[in-house]
């Protein structure tokens, strides 16, 4: 014991004598993903607006954008126009991923027979807008190769109106299970964020709601707590622990981050939908600067993602 008294006590003196910095406890990483569901519905200027507001106030943090390009394939629109209105959002740091929710213009436009159930809101989707089918379980309503080929085929869209093929994936609706993981690795994605405690979102939905009770089916063991894990090879799942800022409030959200930081958990997946960004990305503006100073506080850094 005197012998290890005696060599701190020499480490000490010897960087006090040569100015070194003294050492200090090794600070963790809390890993962040702002995610962006596209749910390819409309584009709307106060929603496009707010999220650039977003960028301006909070530039270092990058964006995950996961798009349905069902965007481009509704009746009448000016493909470049719904490109210039997507990229006026974007930053050089983010990060451009697929969202698909089965609405019969898309899955026709791909090839395959339209399914009208199961509904995650129970709604009736046997109609012929644009929009039907926004809420048909993608898992449930279609096999593993429509599965394939709905993602391949709204892969081909994101790049034929001028995006890299995308690599990140999150389902409408988290309706994700074995089809939809197999539809994935098949077209090599390598990152997904479909799974969720359905717990989450009884803040909007009740708890008999169909998602809830299909959410319950597809993830019955998650929880907020959720990390990282490997699906397969290359695909990895990163759980959406923090939900959306529709079904969070800032309150939930910074307990959310605490109680990962206190548990040791080092990743953190929250975001927002382009289609309600007015109403909800206040939450995420009032939280994210107190995020950076409780983590100050607990000599933790965040690594904003990607």
């Amino acid at each position: 014991m005197r012998h290890l008294y005696h060599c701190l006590l020499s480490t000490l003196l010897t960087v006090i004598a040569l100015g070194l910095p003294m050492p200090v406890q090794a600070q963790e990483v809390m890993q962040v993903w702002v995610t962006v569901d596209w749910e390819g519905l409309s584009l709307e200027d106060d929603n496009l607006q707010a999220i650039q507001k977003f960028r301006q106030q909070f530039p270092q943090v990058p964006l995950l954008h996961l798009i349905n390009p069902a965007y481009f394939i509704q009746p009448g629109v000016n493909r470049a126009q719904i490109g210039s209105q997507i990229r006026s959002t974007l930053l050089p740091h983010d990060t451009i991923g697929l969202h698909i929710h089965p609405t019969r213009t898309l899955v026709k436009y791909c090839g395959i027979s339209y399914q009208a159930e199961p509904s995650i809101s129970g709604a009736d989707e046997h109609c012929t807008q644009a929009s039907c089918g926004h809420t048909v379980s993608l898992e449930y309503a279609y096999s593993q190769t429509e599965l394939t080929r709905l993602v391949s085929c709204a892969s081909e869209l994101m790049v034929s109106n001028g995006f890299k093929y995308p690599r990140h994936f999150r389902a409408g609706a988290w309706q994700f299970g074995p089809k939809l993981q197999a539809a994935l690795e098949a077209n090599h994605f390598l990152w997904d964020s479909s799974r969720i405690d359905a717990n989450l979102l009884t803040t909007r939905w009740h708890a008999d709601s169909p998602l809830v009770k299909l959410l319950q089916q597809l993830h019955p063991q998650s929880t907020p707590f959720d990390q990282p894990y490997a699906l397969g090879y290359q695909l990895m799942e990163y759980p959406d622990n923090a939900a959306m800022a529709d079904y969070t409030s800032t309150k939930q959200l910074l307990s959310q981050f605490e109680q990962l930081l206190s548990t040791q958990r080092p990743v953190m997946v929250m975001g927002f939908h382009q289609e309600s960004a007015a109403e909800y990305l206040l939450r995420l503006e009032r939280t994210i600067p107190r995020m950076e100073q409780l983590a100050k506080q607990k000599n933790v850094r965040i690594e904003w993602m990607p």
